[in-house]
């Protein structure tokens, strides 16, 4: 049971990156935008510094301290998507995604490993097996949002989805400071 918070907020999480990640390139082709691929290796690049520069950083901070500024930065990153049109706009929607994303994951990893009481080899692929559902299941929902809708719509539906996922952690977070 420890390991479902954690694991559900990167359920959460991964819904928004299977989303962004499925329709950010149809989105940017429609603003015109020849190649949405620099936007992904902006992602990758802010992924790799971040990991390799902040790792240290699950040392210092507790969990939370780390997970609430990164989900913040992941819902701010798609709701100024939301309302992006040219390329870099999107080059700074990819920094800001790509700073939260940096540690987001590692850190609700971490947090799911810390709470638990079972072996971590269970937790891992508990957490994992949601974090992927997330991803899979998120293009899925979003696109039947944005059929229905537009791509503004969509994206603050995912932007939504961390909201919630945000507010689930805050819970929490304040419950078992009330334990």
């Amino acid at each position: 049971y420890e390991v479902l918070p954690p694991s559900i907020m990167a359920f959460m999480a991964s819904m928004m990156w299977g989303a962004l990640s499925a329709f950010f390139p149809l989105f940017a082709l429609s603003h015109g935008v020849a190649n949405p691929g620099p936007f992904f290796a902006v992602v990758a690049i802010i992924l790799i510094f971040g990991r390799s520069l902040g790792g240290s950083i699950f040392e210092i901070k507790p969990r939370e301290k780390v997970i609430f500024p990164c989900f913040s930065l992941l819902i701010i990153a798609v709701i100024i998507l939301t309302f992006s049109k040219t390329s870099p706009m999107f080059i700074i929607v990819a920094v800001i995604w790509g700073m939260g994303h940096a540690f987001i994951f590692p850190s609700l990893m971490n947090y799911a490993i810390d709470q638990a009481s079972s072996p971590s080899g269970s937790v891992i692929g508990t957490y994992t097996a949601l974090s992927d559902f997330g991803s899979g299941i998120g293009p899925v929902i979003m696109g039947i949002i944005l059929q229905l809708t537009s791509y503004p719509a969509m994206f603050l539906c995912s932007a939504l989805t961390g909201l919630i996922g945000l507010l689930y952690l805050y819970s929490i977070v304040r419950k078992k400071g009330n334990d």
